[in-house]
Parts: structure tokens; sequence; C-alpha cells
């Protein structure tokens, strides 16, 4: 390559660089291949000169130093051979001290070193001296390369070729290894300068392209402190006392900001554990005299995480004397002295909490000692919403308490913790609190106090209720979303337990308070399950009070707290509202409470009348209303007289006809209910009233216009008929059903051929079976039906 060759105007910067890469590995190539065959052929000479040719190509100032480094491996997979043949030739007999001195004789320093470093390799390994003093020796010799990018590839040439031959204990190559820790720092120096140097070389300008170039070749600093570490004589000792003192000394006196990064944070890396406890406070000393624009944060937060880490795989290596948790605090106390934007001092923070969870999960009394800093800072900092970086680390330090945590629960006993939610946004409270709901259900953590309830929900405060400040928020979510949030909220009634029923009606009681200010969106969701929790707990009651137990609570009173819960959904959703009243009033009845029973679906009464006008709801309610009647067998028959009258009146008050009679047909069932006792044990069955509720259906289908719905409405009539008939109520006669069958089937061989029709008939057929069973059966009722 051509290293006075200028630019062509016509190429891009990266275009121009792949240029003169292939042009220097073209060198490269043509080089190596006529060194190996001079080689081949024993002309050290002539090898030697072609190999400082391809070496030459290591002079150009030209590449960047990612494309520097691509030729740099070539060359060096190159040296190989060369290498390779010095070892035969010591082989052979060859003194290395000569090779060793030829290669001195190469005209420029770049590839006099290179080959000297390879010689020097191979000198080491002949024993012919000792390899400290050719270690020293070449150490120092690469001073003679003062250009930054040459000269730390040139030692990095070096640190590859020597990593095999340190002296260390058990080495072939000698057992002082302060000899090699002497080499090794000598290179990270000098190294660790010409990366510096690096910094400060062409325009401002162009500054923030040689960073990005500094970082690129930063592991090639890093790699003298990983040979330090893999050394087998450099223990924890060793370490404290000829190690890292030496390494912090050019860490600190560099005051280059991007080295003293990247160095720190590779001393945390490359050393064992076991040496960062003996060095503790030596180590944050350093990380106190660093420059004003190093990230002091992820430093120290990186070697927290690691010996937190540690200390749980291995709690028996942590030292008895050695207070962590104090050493630390103490540092990032010293740190947060220094005015500290409050983003950077909340992260610092974090690190310091995820260490004491991870370290020493017990000390709670530490982690809200700083949460009470972490809230006084903010305080301080006279703001009432955090945003950006100080935001995240709030979220961080509200969250990390409960993942760590086995009970979420216990996390909120901590005084300091729970204000600070205070300080963060509405959706950042929002997450948390989804979070804290999340593990509540995941831990299956359960809810025995009043005064927990009332913390949780108000810690989980986003979820439950409607807040001012925050308006806007809740509508613009998706239902889906609000229904997730709003099962994991209700899900924490069901967490409720204790042995004392007053307590567990208490815990209701905060949750209702809560529950009640949640909005329209919230309250269909969360009350529904604290109504079905507090009617099993209602039973519960009554069970004992069967027994003659006193339970502090009365079943009455629960029915009561039930009922008036129930009411605070009607405004908003009616139809839940009635559906709820009427579990209230099956509950009621299960517990021989007649008149609630009867309160409960009265209520459900006017809460149709008042609330409901979809006639496609209002269907479905009279349906719920008259099963659920059907059901109350403990309700003075009069009081059931008067609901089932009403009912049967609603039903006919429907605004479809095909709805009123299907309604109509249900409702008669009401007035054959063997549940409903009268005081001398007969049963409210009025075959009258049966048949009239039949007749009047029977009307309606036949007033309704459409042929295929009409004859669907007599089939289901006919079935009632039959079952009324088999029942022995002696209103239902022969008369009735024959004339009925009668009707179907001359509507029948009226309609169109159809799907329509095929279903219809379907259905007859299978009227028709039935009682074709039962005459086959020889019922005598039956006998004398004409089918």
């Amino acid at each position: 390559m051509n290293t006075n060759s200028a630019p062509n105007d016509a190429l891009s910067p990266e275009e121009q660089q792949e240029r003169w890469l292939e042009e220097g590995k073209a060198v490269v190539k043509q080089q190596a291949f006529l060194m190996k065959r001079a080689l081949d052929n024993s002309n050290l000479r002539d090898g030697l000169k072609y190999g400082s040719n391809m070496l030459c190509e290591l002079r150009t100032g030209l590449l960047s130093p990612k494309n520097f480094y691509e030729l740099y491996i070539m060359v060096a997979d190159e040296m190989r051979h060369l290498e390779q043949y010095f070892y035969d030739e010591f082989k052979r007999g060859r003194r290395m001290v000569e090779l060793y001195e030829l290669v001195q004789h190469a005209g420029n320093i770049v590839p006099r070193l290179f080959l000297l470093i390879s010689v020097g390799a191979v000198y080491v390994r002949s024993k012919e001296a000792p390899a400290r003093d050719i270690l020293k020796d070449l150490v120092e010799m690469c001073r003679g390369v003062q250009h930054p990018m040459r000269g730390l590839f040139l030692r990095s040439y070096l640190l590859q070729c020597a990593r095999d031959k340190l002296p260390d204990v058990g080495s072939e190559f000698g057992e002082e290894v302060g000899d090699s820790i002497d080499f090794l720092m000598h290179n990270f120096a000098e190294m660790n300068k010409l990366w510096v140097r690096m910094q400060h070389q062409g325009p401002v300008r162009d500054r923030d392209r040689r960073e990005k170039e500094r970082l690129d070749l930063r592991i090639l600093v890093g790699t003298n402190l990983v040979r330090l570490s893999n050394l087998e004589g450099v223990d924890a000792a060793a370490y404290k006392t000829l190690v890292l003192p030496r390494i912090i000394e050019q860490v600190v006196n560099c005051k280059d900001q991007i080295a003293q990064q990247y160095l720190m944070e590779c001393i945390i890396q490359v050393f064992p554990d076991e040496f960062h406890l003996e060095t503790l406070n030596d180590l944050l000393d350093a990380i106190q005299q660093l420059q004003a624009g190093v990230d002091v944060k992820s430093i120290l937060v990186a070697l927290m995480n690691r010996l937190a880490a540690f200390a749980k795989n291995d709690p028996s290596q942590i030292p008895a004397d050695v207070d962590m948790l104090a050493v630390f605090h103490s540092h990032v106390s010293k740190l947060s002295e220094s005015n500290l934007p409050l983003a950077t001092f909340l992260d610092l923070q974090v690190g310091l909490l995820n260490f004491a969870l991870g370290f020493a999960p017990g000390r709670l009394d530490f982690v809200d000692g700083l949460l009470a800093v972490c809230g006084t800072s903010i305080a301080n900092a006279d703001t009432s919403r955090l945003e950006g970086q100080a935001e995240q680390a709030c979220v961080s330090l509200l969250t990390a308490p409960l993942l760590a945590s086995s009970s979420p629960l216990s996390v909120l006993d901590l005084e300091h913790y729970a204000p600070l939610i205070s300080y963060l946004p509405f959706d950042s409270r929002k997450d948390v609190a989804v979070l804290m709901t999340r593990l509540m259900r995941k831990t299956s953590t359960l809810l025995r106090e009043p005064a927990h309830m009332d913390a949780l929900l108000n810690f989980i405060q986003p979820l439950v209720k409607d807040v001012v400040e925050d308006a806007g928020h809740a509508d613009d979510q998706d239902d889906e979303d609000v229904e997730a949030e709003q099962g994991a909220v209700a899900a924490l009634v069901h967490a409720v337990t204790n042995d004392d029923p007053a307590v567990v009606f208490q815990c209701y009681f905060v949750a209702r308070k809560h529950f009640g200010q949640g909005g329209a969106r919230r309250i269909k969701h969360t009350l529904p399950a604290l109504v079905f929790r507090s009617l099993a707990l209602a039973r519960s009651l009554h069970a004992r009070e069967v027994k003659g137990e006193e339970a502090g609570v009365t079943s009455k009173k629960v029915f009561g707290f039930t009922l008036d819960t129930i009411k605070g959904l009607s405004g908003t959703e009616p139809a839940i509202a009635l559906r709820l009243f009427l579990q209230g009033a099956e509950a009621a009845n299960g517990c021989e409470e007649d008149k609630i029973a009867y309160e409960f679906v009265s209520q459900a009464f006017m809460l149709y009348e008042d609330e409901i006008s979809d006639s496609k709801v209002q269907m479905e309610l009279v349906t719920v209303l008259s099963a659920t009647l059907c059901t109350l067998g403990r309700l003075d028959p009069e009081d059931y007289d008067t609901l089932v009258t009403n009912t049967t009146k609603h039903a006919a008050r429907l605004l479809k006809k095909p709805d009123q009679c299907k309604a109509v047909c249900v409702c008669s069932h009401l007035f054959w209910n063997p549940n409903v006792k009268y005081d001398d044990d007969r049963s409210f069955q009025d075959g009258k009233r049966v048949l009239d509720c039949l007749q009047r259906a029977l009307k309606i289908a036949d007033a309704c216009m459409q042929s295929g719905t009409n004859v669907e409405l007599f089939i289901d009539i006919l079935n009632r008929y039959l079952y009324y008939f088999e029942a022995n109520n002696d209103k239902i006669t022969l008369k009735y059903l024959q004339g009925l069958l009668d009707l179907v089937k001359e509507h029948l061989s009226a309609m169109e051929p159809g799907a329509e029709a095929e279903a219809v008939k379907a259905h007859y057929a299978a009227t028709v079976g039935h009682i074709q069973r039962m005459k086959d059966a020889a019922d005598p009722r039956f006998q004398e039906l004409t089918v």
C-alpha cells in the first residue's frame, strides 16, 4: 500500500477504506508467499527481507482501527510461519542470541520490532537466557514506536507471543510471578498512554470519530489485565499489594474519562470476587478519584451486582469482619455529597438497594433507611412528579423489593416504601400497581387484616380509584386491558382469610370503601367479586348461628352490607346489579331468611322497572327472574304470589311478540312450584293460573305474523302442555293437547319448503316421538291422543 496516496474524491470514505485495505492485504499476501518460499529454501536473509516488506504494511496511517485490525490479524497469522522457522533453526543447533541480534538490522523500526518479538518468543522457549531478561528487553524496545495505533498493535503482538511464556507457579520458564507482573504492568502502562494519546491527535472537529476509534481499540489495553488475572501466582495478597495499587495508579493518573471508565469496569470483570472482597475499600476509594465525566454509577452498580451474586451463591466465602453493606453505603453517601443530579443519585441508590437485597435479604431495616434517604432527596428537589431517568430509577426502587420478596405485602410494612410512589406520574404508578397485583396472585399471598387491605389498596390506587389529576387516562384504555387489570384487583378479595369472620367482614368493608371510588369502568369488575365473597361469608355465619356459635358479626348484617354493595352498581350496571340481587336472594333463601330474600328480589324488580329498557336484556332478565323465583322455597306464599304475578306481567309487556310468548310460557312454571309451601304443607301449585299463562301464550303466538316463528312457538307451547299434563295438572286435559297437535299439523302443511321448515318439523317430530313412547308404554292418559 502506498502510504502517501491521496484519497480518490470519487469514492466515499467507506469505499476508500475498503480500497486501501484490499491494497494492503494484496501486498501482505504477495510478500508472505515470497517469505515462505525463501524460508522453505533455507534462505533466511531473503525470508527476513520479504517478512520485513510484509510488516511494513503495518506502518500505514490511512486505515481506521477496524480495518487496521483486520490487516494486523492477517500479518500476525503469517508471522507464525517465521516463528516456526526460528524454532526449527534452534532445534538444528543455531543459537537464538545470533538470530536475536540479526533481526535488529532491519531498516525500519516497525518491522524490526515485530521480527524481534517473534525471535524473542523462540528465545524464551530456548531457555538460553532467563525469560525475565528477554521479556524486559522486548517491552523496553517497544518504546521505539510511539505512534498510538501502531504502538498498541505492536504491544498487543508482544502480549500475544508471550502469553504462554510468562514466569508463573509451575511454569517451565520460571516461577517468579513478580517478573510477569512487572512485565505486564509495564506493557499495560505504555499501552494505556498510547491509547489516551489518541484522544489528543487531530483537529477538534474529529473528536467524536477519535472517541469511537478508541473504543474500538479498548480491548487491546484490557487484555493486559486479563493476562494478570490468569496468573496462578497472583493470589489475593499479591493482588492487593503488587497488582491493584499499580493499576489504580495508572487509571487515576491518566485523567482520561474513556480510559478510566473502561479500565475500572475491566478490573471489576476480570479479577475474582475474592480479590474484590480483600480490596473493597481500595477499589471504592479509587472510584471517588475518577474524573467528573466518568459514569461512576455504572461502575459501582457492576461491582455491587457482582458481589451480591457471589454472596448469594457462596455465603461462606464472605469474611465475617467485612460489613459490605456499611462499606458501600459509606462510599455511596460520600459520592452523594458531591451535588450529583437527582437521577444519578437515585441510580446509585438503586444499585445499593439491589446489592442489599441480594447480599442480605433480611436487612429490611437497611432497605427502609435507603428508601427514606431517597424520599428526602426527592422532596428536597422540589418536584411533584419525576420524569426521565429519575422516574425510571424511582420505579426500580419500588419494584426491586417487590421482586425480591416472597411476600409482596411485606414491603408495605416498610415505613418509607409506599410514599415514594406518589412522586411518579400516573403511568408509572400504574405499572408498579399492576406488578404488585400480579405478584400477589403469583405468590398466593393472603390478606389477613383490614390494615393490610387498606395499605394495599392505597398503594395500588391507580388501579382502584378515579383520581382527578389523572382524568382521561382511564378513558383511553382498551376494555380488554381494563378487564385484565380489574380482574387482578378483584382477585385480592378472594385472598382475604382469617379464622375470625368479623375480621374478614372488616376487610370486605375496607375493600368496598376503596372500590366504590373506582368509577363505572372499574366497579363492574370489582364489586361483583366482593358481593360473592360476602354471600359466602353470610352462609358461613348462618352455619355458625345454627350451631349457636358467636362470631362477632351476624349473617343479617353481612346481607345488609351485600345489599348496599349491589346498590352501588345499580346506576351504572343495572343488568349486572339485577343478577347480583337475585344471587343474594338465593343465598338468603338458603339461610332461611325469607324477608331478606324478598327484599333482594324486590330491589331486582325496582331496578328492572326503572333502569332496564333494552328489549333483549329484558327478555334475558325475565327468564333469570323466573328461574330464581322457582328456587326460593323459603318465601311466604303470599309474598311469592306477589312476585310471580309481577314477573308474569313484565313477561307479557316485552316488546317483541315471540319474546312475550316464550317468557309467559316460562312464567307458567312459577304457578306450579313444589318448593313453595303453605302452612298446611300444601305446595304452591295453581293449575288454573298455569292454564291461563299457556292460553295467553297461545294467543300471542297466534298473533305472530311469521309462519315459521308461529309454528315453532306452537310446538313450544305444546311441550309445556305435555309437561303439566304429565305432572297431573287437572286443568290440562286431552282436549287442549289434541287441539294443539291438530293446530301444529295444519300450520306445518302450509309452510314453504326450506331449512326453516325442516328445523320446525324436526322439533315437532321429537315431540310426537315422546307422545308415541308414552302411548307404547301403555300410559292410559295418552291412549286417546291421536298423533
